[in-house]
């Protein structure tokens, strides 16, 4: 992962997790538009990606990594904060990102889980072992 603010490098393992290898989990990098329209988005994810079968990276602690993506059209993907008391769909975006994410996730396509967590993508863990504690 990368701290734009700092331009500093953070690894998976330095937040901790090697103590839940015994559990199966898998990542989704879940978008809420479309991949293929936005160069940003592929490159984040391709980074994510490489990081995750890197030495020390996610791959000691997940199965499985996969990127998928919501289709909401980018006039419906709004998060206005500033806008919730005039505008009642100001959260729309992320609304229907989760209730996509939960509805890919339960169709099996992906393998059969008893449970998922969401960790949205302005989330940042400050404990070490954190998933640990999750799963």
């Amino acid at each position: 992962l990368y701290d734009d603010f700092n331009g500093e490098r953070h690894f998976f393992d330095l937040v901790g997790s090697d103590a839940m290898k015994n559990a199966k989990a898998d990542v989704f990098l879940f978008y809420s538009q479309t991949f293929a329209e936005n160069d940003v988005a592929i490159k984040a994810v391709d980074a994510i990606i490489d990081q995750f079968f890197e030495p020390g990276g996610w791959s000691q602690c997940f199965d499985n990594i996969y990127a998928i993506e919501a289709n909401i059209p980018q006039e419906l993907d709004l998060y206005i904060p500033s806008a919730q008391e005039e505008l009642y769909n100001w959260v729309n975006g992320p609304n229907r990102q989760f209730e996509a994410a939960f509805r890919i996730i339960q169709s099996g396509e992906w393998g059969e889980y008893d449970g998922f967590y969401l960790m949205e993508g302005d989330s940042v863990p400050i404990k070490a072992h954190w998933l640990d504690v999750v799963l």
